[in-house]
């Protein structure tokens, strides 16, 4: 009996993985291929967004619509290039509908300077 309990806990858990979206609401992310050239461009960009990040979002799981974390990890240097992955990870769907409404306000406002300077978020 308790194998047959075992295999039925199982078959409903994978079950309920395989049937989970693929794609997560509550997050944002990016991976750049950025050629060597331009990589000190990217991250002065990068330090540049990050600030815009810490001055305008509401931050932590405590905070309603907080920013959870935000995770940029940098590669060694491969054929000419080094590849970045940005996460950016909300506490709920709320969360990363605000994060889109922050960017919205502030790419034709007081920030539009710094992201006229992202170009390479679309680029690489």
């Amino acid at each position: 009996m308790k194998k047959f309990l075992l295999i039925a806990a199982c078959i409903i858990g994978f079950g309920q993985a395989g049937s989970a979206s693929d794609i997560p609401t509550t997050n944002w992310g990016a991976v750049l291929k950025v050629p060597l050239s331009k990589v000190g461009d990217v991250e002065k960009g990068l330090v540049e967004w990050g600030n815009w990040i810490k001055d305008t979002h509401p931050m932590g799981a405590d905070e309603k619509d907080g920013l959870e974390s935000l995770t940029i990890t940098k590669s060694d240097e491969a054929s000419g290039h080094v590849y970045y992955v940005i996460i950016e990870r909300y506490h709920s769907e709320s969360g990363l509908k605000n994060h889109s409404k922050i960017f919205q306000r502030d790419v034709g406002g007081a920030y539009q300077n710094m992201f006229s300077k992202l170009y390479f978020f679309n680029k690489y």
